[in-house]
């Protein structure tokens, strides 16, 4: 996993495949409740296919493109599958993004008739009060690339996936009740695939939902993996994301993925919360398994490798296998994955404290531009004051040649961070357009619409300023592209008892 090393438009025309998950689809089962109204992009703006095809082709990236539904383990079949493309050689790059957001109840209701949910709204993972899970909303996005690529390229890499894998609970008792031997046999074959042993494994982050079916049945499988491949008193650690930011359904996968990493880099274990005791079904100790229940140091000795379960509703599960670049133990900080010791991963450009550097923010919108200095000079600040400013000729480097390039923006030359700031904060400071004949659209009459008769006539008529950008309009189009006839005239002309189509431009 990787922050990607170049401006997203330069990726146009690659081998870049893009990947989502899904699984609840509030916003489409609202623009169903009424046909009368459903828009004509019902299916181009919300069918499931195009979560991953409109970014393939808004960004026009020429790699595969694929949404998958396994319900909860819809993002780690996503990864899974991306990481298989590359693998293949299939794509060179893979996007995984997945997003839920709650808008209707309707999803509530079926998840309550189906007795996953807590009547208080939160995880109480592996806890005694376990009684369902809380839902959580939002959205995560990693990108995947080859090691060697990433390193070549001087990524910043975050995480490196060892294996990942892929089974089916099969036939259980009911279609949505887990299988403690599927699960078991999944980390298994993982761990085999990956030439590992699972004793060296540090920590597991968990699927861990907080239901009192599925919570003891991964435990007995994580105790029957990694429980009983150590000694007895040296228990794995375990736990989830889901207690903290609750069930994000689809996008729980990545969740966890993020925060895996985020514990590889810090090489500590954060608190459990929602804990106060364990589950009478699932005996910790006698599974060698253990909850942090406090910010943990990484095991001492233990090599910088954790593992991620991910389970859907249905019975599709994931396991990953994830490494940090940056050492292969938490004492000894150097690096030996998949044959590469040592590697830096940042680019280390020359500088000298005297040396000054041109910083470049740009946006789409003028407005847009100002308040991005302002927050760029609010971040420098509070680096500043925390002691982790960046230097300077890495966030120069990085805004002029890692960040896409809009039409508006600003340049400032600053010889430190804190002449920068102050610079980025002046009041007199202001944004230029990159090309003077840059238009945009500001509004649209189509004339075909729920409007009233000349309701455009109207607004000429009354407001100033829509008169003026009329007449500005008009001057644009005769003057810079030899229009033969006139925006104003044009606008003003009735067809058929309507106002025909005008598009101004500003």
């Amino acid at each position: 996993m990787k922050s990607a090393g170049i401006p997203i438009e330069k990726l146009a025309g690659t081998n870049t495949s893009v990947f989502s998950g899904t699984f609840g689809r509030d916003y489409t089962d609202r623009l169903v409740k009424d046909p009368e109204s459903l828009p004509a992009s019902y299916f181009t703006g919300n069918g499931a296919a195009m979560y991953s095809n409109r970014i393939s082709y808004f960004f026009d990236l020429k790699g595969p493109s694929v949404t998958t539904d396994t319900g909860c383990s819809g993002s780690m079949a996503a990864l899974h599958m991306a990481a298989q493309t590359i693998r293949t050689g299939e794509s060179d790059m893979s996007i995984v993004a997945v997003a839920q957001f709650m808008l209707n109840p309707d999803l509530y209701i079926a998840l309550s008739n189906l007795g996953v949910l807590g009547p208080n709204g939160k995880c109480y993972s592996w806890d005694h009060r376990a009684n369902g899970y809380g839902r959580g909303e939002g959205m995560a996005v990693v990108v995947l690339k080859r090691l060697g690529d990433a390193l070549r390229d001087g990524d910043y890499v975050h995480s490196v996936i060892r294996e990942s894998f892929m089974n089916q609970d099969g036939k259980t008792s009911t279609i949505t009740s887990p299988s403690m031997e599927a699960q078991g046999q999944l980390i298994e074959e993982c761990y085999a695939r990956a030439g590992l042993k699972l004793c060296d494994t540090g920590y597991v982050e968990a699927h861990m939902t907080g239901t009192p079916t599925g919570d003891p049945i991964e435990a007995k499988s994580l105790a029957q993996t990694f429980g009983k491949s150590r000694a007895p008193g040296d228990a794995v650690y375990v736990g989830s994301i889901k207690p903290n930011i609750g069930h994000t359904g689809p996008v729980s996968g990545l969740a966890s993925i993020i925060k895996t990493a985020l514990v590889l880099q810090k090489q500590l274990i954060p608190p459990h919360i929602n804990y106060d005791k364990p589950n009478p079904a699932i005996p910790l100790e006698d599974w060698n398994l253990q909850v942090a229940n406090s910010l943990t140091p990484w095991p001492q000795g233990m090599p910088l490798r954790a593992s991620v379960n991910n389970f859907g509703y249905g019975g599709t599960n994931v396991h990953v296998i994830m490494e940090a670049l940056s050492g292969t133990t938490a004492t000894n900080g150097t690096s030996h994955i998949n044959g590469i010791n040592g590697v830096k991963t940042k680019q280390i450009l020359p500088c000298s404290d005297s040396s000054s550097y041109v910083y470049v923010v740009s946006s789409k919108h003028l407005t847009g531009t100002l308040e991005m200095n302002r927050k760029l000079a609010a971040y420098i600040r509070d680096s500043i004051s925390q002691g982790k400013e960046p230097r300077p000729v890495d966030l120069a480097y990085t805004l002029a040649q890692r960040r896409s390039r809009f039409p508006c923006a600003t340049a400032v030359r600053a010889t430190s961070l804190g002449e920068l700031a102050g610079r980025l904060e002046e009041p007199h400071r202001k944004a230029t357009r990159a090309s003077p004949n840059f238009l945009r659209i500001g509004f649209v009459f189509n004339g075909q619409g729920a409007q009233w008769y000349a309701m455009g006539r109207e607004l000429l008529s009354t407001y100033p300023v829509f008169g003026s950008a009329i007449r500005k309009g008009d001057q644009v189009l005769q003057q810079k592209y030899g229009a033969p006839w006139s925006l104003h005239g044009v606008y003003i002309f009735s067809h058929f008892g309507k106002d025909i189509g005008l598009a101004t431009y500003f």
